[in-house]
């Protein structure tokens, strides 16, 4: 079986426009595809589009074909992605592809995936109308106009894989027409040789992500104000490490959440910018507490990869990443937007540290349910219903 998975990737070094172009580190379908290469007999290959490449590119990433696509980086959402749609198309069309799966519905390849003429199926995840549902955009603002070609894309589908009962339930609420398959994202295998039972910082916090209100860094500056005023003791041994940041590229938001990060914590802050999911692996497996209380989250994989390597987390409420908590039986749920809750759970994590036998429990939990195996099989099984049905 040979598919296609249209998807965003990092760029790899050898890639033309390597460190001229910025884009989100997650390799997530990397990790599916090569657990589908390994454990399901499927021929798995990689597209993505480059909007501002210079050119074309084509290369092997750990083995898996991968195939870079530029295109124009203004006025896309504005036409509806119709050029993107024409251009990933025209690739995909040349192919010899049993399924084209599309990940995401945030950008162009849900509508692309439908215009290529083979059976294909939608991962859901980055859902505009439940982002947008969270926090608003203004009026006139591209993810309202992306919200639009989400929904027609969605109306059109039959198969869509949700990471979460969450994601799911909400698809199911809006989308009647859908024919919903749950399954979570895979892990990079390495991570899961990394040693749970390493040393840890006391009082090590860190946080994985983009700088976007979306993943409520500013409720983590609110909290750690609070224990600063009401639990100093504490607050004088807490060491915060942020990945994800984008040195030189920062939004408002972001120079405003780094300046108020080092106001409070001095020294006590730092900031490693983005660096590949593996050696942010290794610096939470020496950590005792990652921090996500993102105000809306669809899966989490920076949850899952911490519990991987033994850290304690704290997660918000209403979100996919409380649904894996409850079901690993880690970490802290706190209510969402909420900083007194998180400072207190915060407080909490710090003076009660997770013991080495829980840590290792958890890993073992973990792997049963994201293992490399079971979601590639997992996987081919929703495949072999998109080709029946087709």
């Amino acid at each position: 079986m040979k598919v296609a998975h249209i998807c965003n990737l990092p760029l790899p070094p050898e890639h033309p426009d390597y460190g001229r172009i910025s884009f989100h580190p997650g390799r997530w379908v990397l990790n599916l595809a090569l657990a589908q290469r390994s454990h399901a007999g499927i021929d798995a290959c990689l597209i993505m589009q480059v909007p501002g490449a210079s050119s074309d590119y084509q290369t092997e990433i750990e083995g898996v074909p991968s195939f870079f696509l530029m295109a124009p980086n203004r006025l896309r959402a504005a036409t509806f992605f119709q050029g993107d749609v024409r251009r990933i198309g025209a690739w995909v069309r040349r192919q010899n592809l049993d399924v084209v799966h599309a990940h995401g519905t945030e950008d162009a390849y849900a509508l692309s995936a439908q215009a290529c003429g083979r059976p294909y199926i939608i991962s859901a995840q980055g859902c505009l109308f439940l982002v947008n549902r969270e926090l608003p955009p203004p009026l006139f603002d591209r993810h309202r106009l992306v919200e639009l070609t989400e929904r027609i894309a969605l109306r059109r589908a039959k198969h869509v894989i949700a990471k979460s009962a969450y994601v799911r339930d909400e698809l199911a609420r809006v989308f009647p027409n859908l024919i919903l398959h749950e399954i979570p994202n895979t892990i990079d295998p390495r991570i899961l040789e990394i040693p749970v039972d390493r040393g840890r910082d006391s009082g090590s916090l860190a946080f994985v992500g983009t700088f976007v209100p979306r993943k409520g860094v500013h409720l983590i500056i609110d909290a750690l104000a609070i224990l600063q005023k009401e639990n100093p003791d504490v607050f004088t041994r807490i060491k915060l490490s942020i990945f994800g940041d984008r040195p030189g590229y920062e939004t408002e938001y972001e120079s405003m959440c780094k300046k108020r990060f080092r106001d409070l914590l001095g020294d006590r802050v730092n900031f490693h910018g983005t660096i590949p999911a593996l050696e942010v692996a290794e610096a939470l497996s020496r950590t005792e507490v990652l921090l996500a209380p993102s105000l809306e989250e669809m899966f989490g994989n920076q949850f899952i990869e911490a519990v991987a390597v033994g850290a304690d987390a704290v997660v918000s409420e209403g979100t996919a990443m409380a649904e894996n908590a409850r079901r690993l039986r880690v970490g802290r749920v706190v209510a969402r937007d909420d900083a007194p809750a998180l400072a207190a759970a915060i407080r909490e994590a710090v003076v009660h540290p997770t013991t080495h036998s829980e840590r290792s429990d958890r890993r073992k939990e973990l792997a049963g349910f994201v293992g490399p195996e079971a979601v590639a099989l997992a996987h081919r099984k929703v495949y072999e219903q998109v080709l029946g049905g087709a």
